[in-house]
């Protein structure tokens, strides 16, 4: 989908048609969903995260400015939401279960995602990982993203090539350690 289209969705919204967020959703539910993911790098936290950034969509609708690129304006609330609960996860007090297993049980989650996933969150910064999510998984074109980020479009192209060669380089590495 276009910007255009995205953005002519965003207008029936703000007018109060229903079906426009449904189609919102659908087309860009999962872009936004690795995204997200490429932010906080828990699944589950990455669905919750997505679910509050359509929630904010509806309540924010009405700030949605005419023409401007409603990508950006959605992964922004994206991110912002995402970045706002990492910080807010950071101020808790974390309880110590772990002592007394018998008392409370346990429960291990499953870790989630593709070998390349994986890779991507061991050797990859955070606007890297980012940069190659909109591009690859989301299907962005690198100026989309520059837009987006606020950063040059040569930056994007250098991030995003460094970020796929040092991913080559520790696939191979892994590959050999398993040989």
């Amino acid at each position: 989908m276009t910007k255009q289209e995205l953005d002519l969705k965003m207008l029936r919204l703000q007018k109060g048609d229903e079906n426009a967020f449904a189609e919102i959703y659908e087309d860009t539910k999962r872009g936004l969903f690795a995204f997200i993911l490429s932010i906080c790098r828990h699944y589950q936290t990455a669905e919750d995260m997505m679910q509050t950034t359509y929630i904010r969509l509806r309540t924010t609708i009405s700030s949605y400015k005419a023409g401007s690129n409603a990508y950006a304006w959605l992964y922004t609330i994206a991110k912002n939401v995402t970045l706002n609960e990492l910080n807010r996860r950071k101020r808790e007090q974390v309880s110590a279960f772990d002592d007394d297993m018998s008392k409370y049980g346990s429960y291990k989650m499953n870790e989630e995602g593709s070998p390349i996933i994986a890779v991507m969150n061991k050797v990859l910064g955070d606007e890297e990982r980012q940069i190659v999510t909109l591009h690859v998984i989301a299907g962005f074109k690198h100026r989309e993203i520059a837009e987006m980020m606020g950063k040059p479009l040569g930056t994007v192209l250098w991030a995003y090539n460094n970020a796929l060669a040092k991913m080559k380089k520790q696939l191979e590495k892994e590959a050999r350690d398993e040989d």
